[in-house]
């Protein structure tokens, strides 16, 4: 499945929970790369706003949610992919997110500065377990 977007800058929440290691260790485990400290966000409009739908409905590769010092961080769903053809990563879909029409990127690199993207760059998403 193929999803286009629109670069958009995020409010940083992605750095904060990217950090914690119980989600890095699941990520490594499942993922098998350690993610940068942060999202790719990606605004999707019209049809391709129904293929993130779709993800979201199917529901991929689960990271546990976990509790911290009280507080609860929710479980996440991801989808192996390649962005802009050039680098794997994954889809990262939050069981709780603010966000309904933004898809969040993850991989080992910051992707920004290894593909010099800006916001309203388009970015092509190449998501592999979806038929």
């Amino acid at each position: 499945m193929l999803i286009r977007g629109k670069l958009a800058s995020g409010k940083g929440e992605g750095r904060k929970y990217l950090s914690k290691k119980e989600y890095i260790k699941q990520f490594e485990e499942v993922l098998s790369f350690t993610p940068f400290s942060g999202t790719l966000n990606l605004l999707v409009e019209g049809k391709d706003y129904k293929k993130l739908q779709l993800l979201r409905k199917k529901g991929g590769i689960k990271i546990s949610g976990f509790e911290e010092n009280g507080k609860k961080f929710g479980a996440v769903d991801c989808f192996s992919c390649l962005i802009n053809n050039k680098i794997k990563g994954a889809v990262v879909i939050p069981e709780k997110s603010h966000y309904k029409n933004i898809m969040e990127i993850i991989s080992d690199k910051n992707l920004r500065e290894a593909l010099s993207l800006n916001d309203g760059d388009e970015v092509n998403i190449l998501i592999y377990e979806f038929e």
